[in-house]
């Protein structure tokens, strides 16, 4: 058991009035993260909370991080439905005073911004997953004024869930600058929580966008190629928690329940709504959107055999990946987040790497291989 050793110091809150938001703030900051590999927690005041980690997640991850040595590595899962966080998992090879905050803490988004993007062109109406999009450049390039202009450039053109899939940088720039422009990708932004502290403080980090006022300063953005853009990775995996809960995100909990130290018990956990950032419809857009990530897309080799068999061929997982370069911690940001079982999501996770010259690990294997653990039993 781990927690604060001293009972005296806090006085108890009264946990059968206490909703799961708010016990989920008073963990964070009264008390502190909960550590891997423990099932039950001692609190402030001297009250035991039993943890809703997945033992079998916690510790599996923690082994492979620690084998991989990865400079780091952080990885959030979180199940849809209840927001029971499943998972909270850091491991540094340089920086260990690094891990017990690395999920709070805010990294460049990357790709996974083209979630957001993706978001605003369903609600418009006027975009699907099976939307043509057009533009010019190469899928990784990085620079607009490649991409073409409507009606003044020969374009080429890919479908939506195809360009999510590979990731196709120029597409996503074309669809913000064409169809949808800067205010509706910024309140879109805003739904999925950036600018605000949706968990109720400022423990974790707010996302941030920055101001653009250029159609390329917009286009790379919308593509995922502003370093000023920036995110938690708990923040990720409840967005995704969202997206695997018809659009509503879950109050998130590290605790299932709260106990005296007689053992009677204080609080159990009633799963609630936290906000709805979008629509049913759009998830479900998004979910079909990212589907080709693992089985053709950026993600694909992760999720292959030597010999190119599938992971798991009853378990579709949607996903998507994102990497650029970052300089705190400096190095290679590597992400991948998604939801599996896609037609049903049991888990909503995140794996952000951070690699430096040498590449110790990819954020799809670290992905892959909590899928391994998580579905390595009948669930």
């Amino acid at each position: 058991m781990s927690g604060a050793p001293d009972p005296a110091r806090a006085k108890a809150p009264d946990y059968a009035d206490m909703s799961g938001i708010e016990l989920f703030r008073h963990v964070c900051t009264a008390t502190g993260i909960p550590s891997s590999g423990v099932a039950e927690y001692r609190l402030s005041d001297g009250n035991v909370a039993r943890l809703s980690f997945d033992q079998d997640l916690q510790s599996g991850l923690r082994k492979y991080m620690e084998k991989s040595r990865v400079p780091y590595a952080v990885f959030v899962a979180v199940e849809p439905k209840t927001g029971r966080v499943l998972a909270n998992v850091s491991y540094s090879s340089l920086m260990p005073s690094w891990e017990p905050l690395a999920s709070f803490y805010a990294y460049p988004m990357a790709s996974l911004f083209k979630i957001v993007t993706a978001a605003a062109a369903f609600e418009s109406g006027k975009v699907t997953a099976e939307t043509l999009l057009p533009f010019r450049g190469g899928p990784c390039s990085e620079s607009p004024n490649r991409w073409g202009k409507t009606g003044k450039s020969r374009d080429a053109g890919m479908l939506l869930c195809d360009a999510m899939a590979r990731s196709v940088n120029p597409a996503f720039g074309r669809l913000a600058a064409d169809r949808l422009g800067k205010p509706l990708l910024v309140a879109t932004a805003q739904h999925f929580g950036f600018g605000a502290y949706p968990f109720g403080g400022d423990f974790i980090a707010s996302g941030k966008i920055p101001s653009t006022s250029t159609d390329g300063e917009l286009m790379r953005m919308a593509a995922g190629l502003d370093q000023k853009v920036r995110i938690s990775p708990f923040h990720v995996a409840m967005l995704f928690a969202a997206i695997g809960n018809g659009g509503v995100m879950p109050a998130p909990s590290f605790v299932d329940a709260v106990n005296d130290p007689a053992g009677r018990n204080l609080y159990t956990l009633a799963a609630a709504p936290l906000t709805a950032i979008i629509s049913p419809a759009v998830a479900g857009e998004l979910i079909r959107s990212m589907s080709g990530t693992v089985s053709s897309g950026t993600a694909r080799k992760a999720f292959s055999g030597p010999a190119g068999q599938r992971f798991r061929t009853g378990i579709v997982v949607a996903g998507k990946t994102g990497s650029i370069n970052g300089d705190n911690p400096r190095g290679h940001y590597g992400w991948f987040a998604g939801v599996a079982p896609a037609a049903d999501p049991k888990i909503a996770f995140v794996a952000l790497v951070v690699n430096g010259n040498m590449l110790k690990l990819k954020a799809p294997q670290l992905g892959r291989e909590a899928l391994d653990i998580f579905f390595r039993g009948a669930r």
